[in-house]
């Protein structure tokens, strides 16, 4: 991969069930799994064909290097986070880098990126959302270079205390709430 300082060459691809036993060894690898849990039920999900989640391959330089989902998140889903105030129209991206060489580059925050606009593209997505572990410094940077802002922190059910990062669409206000 190469390293001369420039923004990252950063695409998408749709995972294919060859890319099942790459993804595993991602979920598998320490950086990942520490964060992410439990490998098993996380490649379980990922690879559920009746997920609602869209998901892609992260390509730098044409190299499979990582993974991002995106989805409306349930009603049931944000209340149980407590975040009442965020409405089911938003979407919510998750991703990691699996390549442990590739992370620090700017992969993933272009990743994000990309899929922040491809949803902020559609009117009915008022914002866009990630939550991260408050100790995930390499997720926040990442957001936050893609240009997500912190929100608040909240208690996940699942993951602790994690922080909510928010894109807002250009002119978008955040409704009432926690949401400060």
């Amino acid at each position: 991969m190469s390293s001369t300082g420039q923004a990252p060459v950063v695409g998408l691809s749709v995972p294919t069930d060859a890319d099942i036993p790459l993804i595993a060894r991602w979920l598998q690898s320490d950086h990942v799994r520490h964060y992410w849990g439990d490998p098993e039920e996380n490649l379980s999900l990922i690879s559920d064909p009746r997920s609602s989640s869209h998901r892609a391959l992260i390509l730098a330089y044409g190299q499979k290097v990582g993974l991002i989902l995106w989805q409306h998140p349930s009603r049931e889903e944000l209340d149980e986070a407590g975040l009442n105030e965020v409405p089911t129209s938003v979407i919510d991206i998750d991703m990691m880098i699996g390549d442990e060489s590739a992370a620090g580059r700017g992969i993933g925050s272009a990743a994000i990126r990309l899929v922040a606009e491809l949803a902020l593209a559609d009117s009915a997505v008022p914002y866009v959302i990630a939550a991260t572990s408050t100790s995930n410094t390499a997720s926040r940077k990442a957001l936050a270079k893609a240009g997500f802002g912190e929100a608040r922190e909240f208690d996940d059910p699942i993951c602790g205390r994690c922080v909510l990062m928010v894109l807002q669409r250009s002119g978008t206000v955040l409704p009432e709430g926690d949401m400060s």
